[in-house]
């Protein structure tokens, strides 16, 4: 994560962060809030709530994909939105879904 704030900062990156993965880091990792909070207070981190018509894009994406993960259904979504690449540690779970997703590893 350090590092990636570094090239932000550098690059003028902007580093979008949807609503369902915060809430899954909280819930299955709640000591890394501290490191979150301050995550989400850099300058050039957005943090975006989940709209209601994006709701209803993911789950109609999750539905045609035959598979059941909101948090990877609406990374997926931002990025193609956006036209922009995915940073995560784990590209195998958003490449089951979208095998053509433009993935950056952490």
């Amino acid at each position: 994560m350090d590092a990636w704030i570094a090239v932000a900062a550098q690059t003028g990156m902007v580093l979008y962060l949807p609503a369902l993965p915060v809430a899954e880091v909280r819930a299955v990792y709640p000591d890394a809030e501290s490191d979150l909070t301050d995550f989400l207070a850099y300058p050039s981190v957005v943090y975006a709530e989940l709209s209601r018509v994006e709701s209803t894009k993911v789950a109609g994406f999750l539905a045609e994909s035959r598979a059941w993960d909101g948090t990877a259904g609406h990374v997926i979504l931002i990025a193609r939105q956006r036209g922009w690449p995915v940073l995560t540690t784990d590209s195998e779970r958003l490449q089951r879904l979208a095998p053509d997703l433009d993935v950056d590893l952490l």
